[in-house]
Formats: structure tokens, C-alpha cells, sequence
């Protein structure tokens, strides 16, 4: 269970702050939430239901700066095939950043940077739904790197792939 003041990764809402667990109405019935406020979302709040399974499902720590390496070191061995149908790969893709798991959104931004850069090759761009995905699979890892690591999140993809690179040699 998490406490008042810990820092967890929530969904899509990126790294948010536990200010209260609460007992709130709903529909006439009493309900607990955790009460979370996005750090770069400061006008946001977010109430998750401590029974509701699949809501906190998508709640977990922030990772460390020793965690943070460790994805990356183990990134740069793994490689998923694309997939060419595009539904199925748009199910995929959201699945994977529903998921918020640190590792599968790094692979899939290395997925669609490689894909983006042989489309481009070819005079085409990176079709719009998977642009959509490495778009909010980028904002998600950067507010966590950015806060953990102390850095802009301007400099975090330059920071995984530097660290990428250092993990080949």
C-alpha cells in the first residue's frame, strides 16, 4: 500500500505525489482514494479507488537512478519485430504504454525511432498512430528520467541513448 508523500508513476499522468488517502462519497457509498497530484501537472488531481484492482494496477514507485541504468543496459540486448498489420500493432503499442512498464516503453520508442529513420529513408513518414504512441511513450519516460535523474527532460533521450551506446562497447 502506498503512503501519503511517496512518489509513484501513475498511467499516463507520469510522476505524481500520494498528498492524502481519503474516504470520499460515491453514490452514496463510502469509497478510500488515494489523492495524487501530477509534479508536472500542477492544476491536476487524480483520485484513485484503493479497491479498484486495475486503477492501482497502474500506480507503482519511481524508479531509481540504479534502476533507470539497469533498463537501459538491458534494452540495448533486446529487439522486438515490427509488425506490419496496423491495427494489431496500434492494440500492441497501447497495451504496452498502458502498462507504464519502464522497459517495454523504452523498447518501443527504440522500435519506432528505427522505424521512423527507415521510413524517412524512403521519402514517408512514421505513420500517425504510431507517431501518437512514441509521442506519449516519450513524455511518460521523460517525467520519470527527468525527475529521478535531476535533469531537463529535453536532455533524457540523449541520456538513454548515450547510455545505450556506452552498454555496445
Amino acid at each position: 500500500m502506498f503512503q501519503v508523500n511517496d512518489m509513484v508513476l501513475y498511467g499516463t499522468n507520469g510522476v505524481c505525489k500520494v498528498v492524502d488517502i481519503d474516504e470520499r462519497d460515491c453514490g452514496g457509498r463510502m469509497v478510500e482514494y488515494y489523492i495524487l497530484k501530477p509534479i508536472y501537472a500542477l492544476n491536476s488531481t487524480v483520485f484513485v479507488p484503493l479497491k479498484n484492482e486495475k486503477l492501482t494496477s497502474k500506480m507503482r514507485y519511481v524508479l531509481t537512478k540504479e534502476e533507470i541504468d539497469e533498463k537501459i543496459r538491458s534494452i540495448s540486448k533486446e529487439h522486438e519485430a515490427w509488425m506490419d498489420d496496423e491495427r494489431e500493432r496500434k492494440e500492441h503499442f497501447k497495451d504496452m504504454v498502458s502498462r507504464a512498464d519502464t522497459f517495454e516503453l523504452i523498447q518501443l520508442i527504440k522500435m519506432l525511432l528505427e522505424h521512423r529513420e527507415k521510413v524517412m529513408e524512403r521519402g514517408k513518414k512514421l505513420h500517425v498512430a504510431d507517431e501518437r504512441m512514441l509521442q506519449e511513450a516519450e513524455k511518460m519516460i521523460c517525467d520519470e528520467f527527468s525527475y529521478v535523474l535531476g535533469i531537463p527532460k529535453e536532455e533524457v533521450p540523449s541520456y538513454i541513448t548515450s547510455s545505450m551506446r556506452e552498454n555496445v562497447h
